[in-house]
């Protein structure tokens, strides 16, 4: 569940797949390779252990199967030094004291019914009495293995020569298969492991595996580890075979009799040998999966907290670029994520700052046109360069008389509505109020991305606006019992300087000029509801516009009288 809520396209997603796929493809590599090299070291010390064992073994069993021949021979040897003649009784005799020997019988080969058996060189030789030199045994027969149930032997038939190289007797040895084993039965791997006993033919002799009950040979149920046995049991006279599987399913090794042509093969189960690896696989596994999953929880839990914070600050920065603020976001932590968060709240504590001053230029310019002017190349430097403006001064007829009639409150309380009124308009034409006067507003509109007669005409559009929202504007003055207001507008276009006006501390953005000072008095001759243009303008917007009344009017600055006109209204 916890896999499932990652996103990947996250920096917690990222930082979990960068992290956590390198620990993991270290860890499960070191497991793999440390579980292969483990696994084999063990498979070969097993095998190295198995031989040893299995030599062991066959040491054991050659030694006291060939205890009855070494006798013989220690016999021989004791009556050649004291050329003394040894009869066969005497042989079987010694034998039968042997621990194990079960039954010796003598089988007399020669047309005599008494054999003596005298060394070379005897006095009895030498008077010429019948006599066999006896000089070695001639022949060891294979053993002979009996399965009787509960009394197993193995008989040894030794063939004794006399001195014409003329095999004369016998010695028929039977001993029991258990007193051969009984030094391996006290070996723990005998019982622990599964093991057994095959001759040359690969006929099972002795086997503890309850499972391999009613088999006679190996190899006879096709099984391929077995299979595999014979088939390294004719090239090699020892060796180790694995079955297939990971671990293999069963291990095998063989060793053969030196002397005696029997094999002991020992069989254990690749999961019994490979216990050990197995646990520490299986921990380690479990050990790796409980690490990756603590170090997901860290990460969930510490990274997350991180991550949460930068959330919290894209967020907000989306917010500030709509130029909400909000409030402080609080830090967390004292590490550099914190110390973002704190530099994150100084950028907007600056940029309130930086707000404030530049609503001292722009409150009264529309907002998307005020950051038009910010990134004008001139806007934010002192001073500022010549260039033709249209200007527009407003003012409202009869207010002195207005204001002693009123109380302070109520006046105020009507201006703040008239301006709220007109600055809009104002904005929504895009014109830059340079300053109030008490009741007139003065507002310059430049040509920024037009010519000066679209600019002109813009202006007219935005005093007629003005003019027709009066009507509306009294109406709701007189709902509230308020008293209505008369307005007059004059325009002008000419040469001015525009910029930033004031010092390093405090400027405004503005318009400087003689034509300022015409644009003022023009507005002087209006009369309420009127809209006054210059000859500039209407040289710019004669072909647009209406005229009521044409006439002349001296204004001071001016040397001689100028050409005013009253213009129709124009809804735009």
């Amino acid at each position: 569940m916890l896999i499932k809520k990652l996103n990947f396209k996250t920096l917690q997603g990222r930082l979990i797949v960068l992290l956590l796929f390198p620990v993991f493809l270290i860890i499960f590599s070191g497991g793999v390779l440390s579980f292969l090299y483990t696994r084999n070291a063990i498979l070969d010390q097993w095998n190295e252990s198995a031989v040893l064992k299995l030599q062991r073994a066959a040491h054991y069993i050659e030694m006291r199967l060939l205890k009855p021949i070494a006798l013989m021979e220690m016999l021989f040897q004791l009556s050649k030094k004291k050329e003394t003649p040894i009869s066969p009784d005497t042989i079987v005799d010694h034998i039968k004291t042997l621990e194990g020997v079960i039954n010796v019988e003598f089988k007399n080969l020669s047309e005599k019914d008494h054999l003596i058996l005298v060394p070379e060189n005897s006095m009895m030789a030498k008077h010429g009495m019948m006599h066999f030199q006896h000089s070695r045994i001639s022949k060891i027969s294979d053993p002979e293995y009996d399965s009787d149930v509960g009394h197993e032997t193995v008989t040894l038939i030794l063939t004794l020569m006399d001195v014409n190289g003329n095999d004369k007797g016998q010695i028929e040895v039977k001993m029991s298969f258990n007193y051969l084993l009984r030094d391996i039965i006290k070996l723990g791997w005998w019982q622990s492991d599964m093991a057994c006993i095959v001759d040359q033919d690969g006929k099972y002799m002795a086997h503890t595996n309850m499972t391999m009950q009613g088999r006679q040979t190996l190899g006879g149920e096709k099984d391929p580890l077995e299979t595999a046995i014979l088939n390294k049991m004719e090239a090699d006279s020892f060796g180790t075979v694995q079955s297939e599987g990971h671990p293999p399913n069963m291990v095998a090794g063989f060793y053969k009799l030196e002397q005696i042509p029997w094999t002991i093969i020992l069989f254990a189960k690749g999961e019994s040998i490979l216990k050990p690896i197995i646990q520490y696989r299986n921990v380690f596994a479990l050990g790796s999966a409980g690490l990756i999953f603590i170090i997901l929880i860290l990460i969930r839990t510490h990274v997350g907290k991180i991550v949460s914070q930068i959330k919290i600050l894209s967020r907000n920065a989306k917010k500030v670029a709509r130029g909400e603020y909000g409030s402080p976001i609080k830090a967390s932590s004292k590490d550099e994520i914190g110390q973002l968060v704190g530099n994150y709240n100084d950028m907007v504590k600056g940029l309130i700052e930086r707000d404030f001053i530049r609503d001292s230029f722009g409150r009264y310019v529309d907002p998307g046109f005020a950051k038009y002017l910010l990134k004008h190349p001139d806007a934010g430097k002192l001073g500022g360069k010549r260039r033709e403006v249209v200007m527009m001064m407003s003012d409202i007829r009869g207010f002195t008389a207005l204001s002693e009639t009123f109380s302070p409150e109520i006046i105020i309380r009507v201006l703040n509505q008239y301006f709220s009124h007109m600055i809009k308009i104002i904005q929504e034409h895009n014109g830059i109020i340079v300053d109030f006067f008490g009741d007139a507003i003065l507002v310059f509109f430049e040509p920024l991305t037009g010519s000066t007669a679209d600019t002109s005409l813009c202006c007219i559009q935005c005093a007629s606006r003005m003019q027709y929202e009066m009507a509306a504007f009294n109406k709701k003055m007189q709902r509230e019992k308020l008293p209505g207001l008369g307005m007059g507008i004059g325009i002008n276009a000419g040469q001015v300087i525009v910029g930033n006006i004031g010092s390093d501390t405090r400027a405004k953005y503005g318009v400087v000029g003689s034509a300022v000072n015409i644009t003022s008095r023009i507005q002087a001759k209006a009369e309420k509801q009127e809209i006054i243009i210059s000859e500039s303008v209407y040289h710019y917007t004669k072909d647009q516009i209406q005229i009521k009344k044409t006439f002349f009017a001296e204004v001071k600055g001016v040397d001689k009288p100028m050409t005013l006109r009253i213009i129709e209204n124009i809804i735009g």
